[in-house]
């Protein structure tokens, strides 16, 4: 029997370390394809402008000549980027007790319930399996779900912090 597919190597394979956070495969191919979904939400049809041709594999489009580096090694930097970013914001809400407001709690278990309606509606016969279909082998709703929230924490976070920063008008006139 052989393990290709069943996402073993990929779970037990640490692509990324952050600061005391070791990522495994499944959980960078998460950042990753999402830098990649986020430039295609922003400039699909646009892509050709910036010199990407998507009917091309990533890792083998020159995006930077002189340092030689393809797509993927660009949209691999923003995902290791991210992944700092993240788990950086989530270390900080947890050092300060900060825990997922309700509604945001709410918002993700509905994003996580709709999988299955993707899964069926994309023909798949589960979410795991729509899950493999988009981000590879190991990629399952358990892992996707701790991503996602992940994700959330750092985002609700951030807003709760950037909300309680005050400024005093008299000192920023001061400061000009």
């Amino acid at each position: 029997q052989t393990i290709t597919g069943t996402g073993v190597r990929e779970k037990n394979t640490v692509a990324l370390t952050v600061g005391e956070h070791e990522l495994n495969s499944v959980e960078m191919n998460y950042f990753f394809m999402d830098a990649v979904n986020n430039f295609y939400s922003n400039y699909g049809s646009y892509a050709s402008m910036f010199g990407l041709d998507v009917t091309k594999p990533l890792n083998e489009q020159v995006v930077d000549e002189e340092a030689g580096t393809t797509w993927a090694d660009d949209f691999m930097s923003q995902a290791k980027d991210s992944a700092a970013s993240i788990y950086a914001m989530a270390d900080a809400a947890e050092a300060a007790g900060f825990s997922l407001p309700e509604e945001d709690k709410a918002a993700l278990e509905e994003q996580l319930a709709s999988l299955d309606l993707y899964a069926t509606m994309y023909g798949y016969g589960s979410a795991d399996q729509y899950l493999k279909a988009m981000y590879g082998n190991g990629a399952s709703k358990k892992s996707y779900a701790a991503y996602c929230e992940l994700q959330a924490l750092a985002s609700a976070y951030y807003n709760h912090y950037a909300d309680s920063l005050t400024y005093d008008d008299a000192a920023l006139r001061e400061a000009e």
